[in-house]
């Protein structure tokens, strides 16, 4: 009698969340200091903040795009939430306002560009970005703003010892993972990831997801955006420009493929901590920041090829299994 095993999804059971496991193991025995709780505060707002731009960047990829607006929106909403209420503390609400919605519009012409004009993902959210880029340097003049100060003192509090920018990033991340997952509009819009053709046939509107992504994703981005501009006080005019290889590296190694499907909010969120504790253990170690590129760009060469390798190997058993039946 043959012994059949289950098998096991990649996207439900993502190896990330081992490897953030093993990678905090290994922060012990090589970094013990990057686990202080000092530097644990101190690198867990940056890990919410590119959680939530990784998270936009996994439903753009879900719709088989690929945002490169991410530094561009990024830096404009950091701009907007420090320059326009200035040192004023009344108008940060205003300022958050809109710095969400000119991104919010930002997206829109993205996905109205690959959506209904059909322009390729790459060259639209391209020219977003350095229109957003343009803007940024236009209306700074070069030189970075200030938060406001209620803002700011926000954005250095904690609750039970857990940064308040990461709470706001992982509620966020908890209502959109559950939107998708639990949802009716959840599900529409992973099948119209997946599979656009059998999506449209049962009469799903693709186009309009397709749209929904991109404003959904460049929302992330400006609340991404706000968090940074208020945990660093003065953020630099082009704060964003960072931002993107890891978004990219934390949807791979998420197990979300870049040509589109089924994604996994939680895990790309997971993979955003890896990547940012991992990039502790390299200053830690005193090796300078050009390893974390190196780093980066490896993640994304081994997950893509271990993922492609997973999905010949599911194809290889489908394909014998239908042999022997």
């Amino acid at each position: 009698m043959r012994v059949r095993f289950p098998s096991i999804r990649p996207d439900r059971y993502p190896a990330i969340y081992a490897a953030t496991g093993a990678l905090f193991l290994v922060s012990y025995l090589i970094a013990p200091g990057s686990l202080s709780w000092t530097a644990l505060v101190s690198m867990l707002p940056f890990a919410g903040v590119l959680a939530l731009t990784a998270v936009g960047q996994t439903l753009v990829i879900q719709q088989r795009g690929l945002d490169l607006s991410v530094p561009g929106i990024v830096s404009l909403s950091a701009l907007i939430i420090t320059k326009y209420p200035g040192l004023d503390d009344r108008l940060i609400l205003e300022a958050m306002a809109l710095a969400i919605l000119a991104c919010a519009l930002a997206g829109l012409v993205s996905g109205l560009c690959v959506s209904l004009l059909s322009v390729t993902p790459l060259v639209a959210t391209l020219a977003v970005n350095a229109f957003a880029l343009g803007l940024v340097q236009w209306l700074s003049g070069g030189i970075p703003s200030t938060a406001a100060d209620a803002l700011s003192l926000w954005a250095l509090g904690t609750v039970a010892g857990l940064p308040n920018t990461l709470l706001v990033a992982i509620g966020i991340i908890a209502v959109t993972a559950f939107a998708l997952n639990r949802t009716v509009m959840g599900r529409r819009f992973e099948a119209a990831g997946a599979n656009p053709v059998a999506a449209h046939a049962v009469g799903i509107r693709v186009p309009f997801y397709t749209i929904a992504s991109y404003v959904i994703a460049a929302i992330l981005y400006a609340v991404a955006g706000i968090l940074l501009a208020a945990f660093l006080k003065t953020p630099g005019i082009f704060v964003g420009d960072t931002l993107l290889l890891p978004t990219v590296a934390a949807v791979v190694l998420g197990g979300t493929a870049l040509t589109g499907g089924v994604a996994n909010i939680v895990a790309s969120a997971i993979a955003a901590l890896f990547l940012t504790q991992l990039g502790q253990i390299v200053l830690s170690i005193g090796a300078p920041t050009s390893v974390q590129l190196l780093i980066q760009s490896a993640t994304i060469i081994i997950g893509m090829s271990l993922k492609s390798m997973a999905e010949g190997i599911g194809r290889m058993r489908g394909t014998k299994g239908g042999a022997r039946t």
